[in-house]
């Protein structure tokens, strides 16, 4: 680990080893996981120990545990799978974080379909929706170790309750050019007529579509911050005449919804076209890429896509 750049972290080290950096000169900074296990986990309980809590398999209790410990003073943070942290605990994310508008910071690995054989249980398909509705939260969904590590770093002095959805595989960087994570997204690649619009895994996926099609000139815009979604994104896509937004979520609820939202509220016409996870299918077991392909949200389905657009 200490040998390795960030860039070359999966985002689950990049965030555990970033955060133990700060944690060895703050001792109010906690880590609370539940039997999670890491190579970068094991250095921050070497190091921190007292600044690290094991709360087992105990979701519910481990969010208020964090709410009470944030409430004396400390700046506490969760790492566990997204599906148990959010799914399980979803009542205590509301009353004991959002309600009291307390800046626990959830750090969620397996987001989409990440853990993707180990079927619905660890599916992590809705999270979006579900925390869009709650108050004061922020959901971030970054592409890369080296946002996360800027993520970890901003949400050190957070007022309000943050979720982070990690994935569990290694995404390489796409860019190293300086951006604003304030900002919320970043421009990947300008286009002419389209434009693919995203976050987390599925900017890999973009960004390989996109090359492998590039007489069409195809924009990509990374979303990492998306609650709240900065509406400065409709500026930088008004020069589109298409605007595909893909996602390893639920259709309802994500992003598509927001950006939907935004356009409509600032009364602008827009042909945007919403590539998700259907109903139907969420329940599945298989590869990730086979889920993703039950859902046309495989290379291939999203190039016809793409070809048939004027």
């Amino acid at each position: 680990m200490k040998n390795k750049k960030i860039s070359d972290l999966f985002q689950r080290d990049s965030f555990i080893s970033t955060l133990l950096e700060y944690a060895k000169k703050d001792k109010k900074i906690l880590l609370i996981t539940n039997d999670q296990g890491a190579i970068a986990l094991d250095d921050y309980k070497k190091h921190l120990p007292n600044q690290f809590i094991n709360a087992g398999i105990s979701e519910q209790n481990i969010i208020s545990v964090a709410a009470g410990l944030q409430k004396e003073g400390f700046n506490c943070f969760i790492y566990s799978i997204s599906s148990f942290i959010i799914y399980r605990a979803i009542e205590q994310i509301k009353i004991d974080l959002c309600s009291m508008k307390l800046p626990v910071k959830i750090f969620g690995v397996g987001s989409g379909y990440s853990y993707a054989i180990d079927g619905p249980t660890h599916h992590s398909t809705e999270d979006i929706g579900l925390l869009n509705m709650m108050p004061y939260m922020k959901i971030y969904s970054p592409s890369d170790s080296l946002v996360v590590k800027e993520i970890v770093k901003s949400s050190l002095n957070s007022s309000e309750p943050i979720y982070v959805r990690l994935d569990r595989e290694y995404l390489a960087p796409l860019s190293l050019k300086k951006y604003n994570l304030d900002q919320g997204y970043r421009v990947i690649k300008k286009g002419q007529k389209t434009c693919i619009i995203t976050h987390g895994y599925m900017l890999t996926k973009a960004y390989k579509i996109a090359k492998d099609i590039k007489h069409k000139n195809i924009g990509i815009i990374d979303v990492f911050k998306i609650k709240p979604l900065n509406k400065k994104v409709v500026k930088d896509l008004s020069k589109y005449k298409n605007i595909i937004c893909l996602e390893e979520h639920n259709e309802n609820g994500g992003l598509g919804n927001q950006i939907s939202n935004l356009y409509f509220k600032n009364k602008k016409n827009i042909n945007l076209v919403k590539i998700g996870l259907k109903e139907k299918t969420i329940m599945g077991y298989g590869s990730r890429d086979h889920l993703n392909s039950l859902n046309n949200l495989d290379e291939k389905s999203v190039t016809k896509l793409l070809m048939s657009l004027k």
